[in-house]
């Protein structure tokens, strides 16, 4: 599980969302946004994030801290984007992913500050 975690810390920091979102979240991955249903599935996931992406002019991504027990892992990561619009957005995300088979079949995303 580990060799499959720092791929998508790896993925996730160099700014290769679009691509994790294919290759680790399950068809039917449940996605949760601070509390609430961000996408019922990997391809309403990818569609929204796409979006968003789109217009992310550049980024940083530095993990903070990854815990891994069982087949759940807390991964709290430091992102820092510059819009389109030249609006800089900094915050910190923990998400909390369980896995089943290779694959995340529920993330957990939360805004920590």
């Amino acid at each position: 599980m580990q060799e499959l975690i720092d791929d998508f810390v790896e993925m996730n920091t160099s700014g290769r969302v679009l691509e994790l979102c294919e290759k680790y979240y399950d068809e039917h991955v449940l996605m949760l946004n601070n509390g609430t249903v961000f996408a019922k599935s990997m391809q309403e996931s990818y569609d929204k994030q796409k979006e968003y992406v789109g217009s992310v002019e550049d980024f940083e991504v530095k993990l903070i801290s990854s815990e891994i027990e069982g087949n759940v892992s807390e991964l709290v990561f430091r992102y820092r984007m510059t819009g389109s619009d030249a609006v800089i957005s900094e915050f910190t995300g923990k998400h909390i992913q369980t896995w089943e088979k290779g694959k995340i079949v529920r993330e957990e995303y939360s805004t920590i500050s």
